[in-house]
């Protein structure tokens, strides 16, 4: 039987030939029971997931049609993050389909606002309040035990994206008396200064309204010549892997500390 883990996210271990190790109980609820990852992939996307999981390098990310118990067809946003003893860390994120209208909207928007000053000025407001929202699911919010929770980054960190996402985040971290959140950065791309600052102002009050201590994952050597500016008068750890913060978590929950 594959083991299953109390994690409340969608998460697989593969080995080497994409064999299902283990998964969270969360994903044994959504997906059907299988002993191979590649038979939960839609056929048409099989080829691609292949082509993606045979480099075994590094963080992948891609976008794949999945069956799940409510469709065989749904969206997800599958990132692979390989170890070196050939095994992989794979979090599934489901695209919902408010993603898509507002991804879409945004491109009509900016088709639009091409043709005309007239129509720059009239669909302005439009655009700022779609790129706000789409600035908000770039950080969600998932509780991973009472006292801890997940938080993925996508994209470039701007000034305008860690302002929208710190609100969330503070107000989620004070109503839920967290002790800890685990800042997953594989997703990200560029840390802009603006944004650099933006995240220093966030741990810095994580910790003052409650000595709520940030852990930051899977940062790539360039975003680290930035973090390395990060003051250190309040608490920061650095993970290389979900798979070793899952790790880290999952002890402390057993031993209670």
């Amino acid at each position: 039987m594959i083991k299953t883990i109390n994690i409340p996210i969608l998460y697989f271990q593969l080995n080497r030939d994409y064999e299902i190790i283990r998964r969270s109980k969360v994903a044994v609820s959504q997906f059907p029971d299988v002993e191979g990852f590649l038979e939960l992939i839609d056929g048409d996307s099989v080829v691609k997931a292949k082509r993606y999981l045979d480099s075994k390098n590094g963080d992948i990310e891609i976008e794949l049609v999945m069956k799940t118990f409510q469709s065989p067809y749904s969206l997800f946003q599958v990132r692979v993050s390989w170890n070196m003893d050939h095994t992989a860390e794979v979090v599934c994120l489901e695209k919902t389909g408010e993603n898509d209208r507002l991804f879409t909207q945004i491109d009509r928007l900016r088709n639009r606002l091409e043709d005309t000053n007239y129509e720059l000025l009239e669909k302005k407001d439009d655009l700022e309040k779609a790129m706000k929202r789409v600035n908000e699911l770039s950080g969600p919010f998932i509780s991973l035990t009472d006292s801890s929770a997940l938080v993925p980054l996508f994209g470039d960190l701007t000034a305008e994206k860690v302002e929208t996402i710190s609100d969330k985040i503070l107000t989620n971290a004070h109503n839920k008396n967290q002790d800890s959140l685990y800042f997953d950065f594989t997703g990200v791309g560029e840390i802009k200064k603006e944004g650099f600052e933006g995240l220093q102002r966030l741990f810095k009050t994580l910790w003052y309204m409650g000595e709520i201590e940030a852990i930051i994952i899977g940062i790539s050597p360039q975003q680290a010549i930035v973090m390395n500016q990060l003051d250190t008068e309040y608490h920061l750890t650095f993970v290389s892997t979900l798979k070793e913060a899952l790790k880290s978590l999952n002890n402390k929950t057993k031993t209670g500390a």
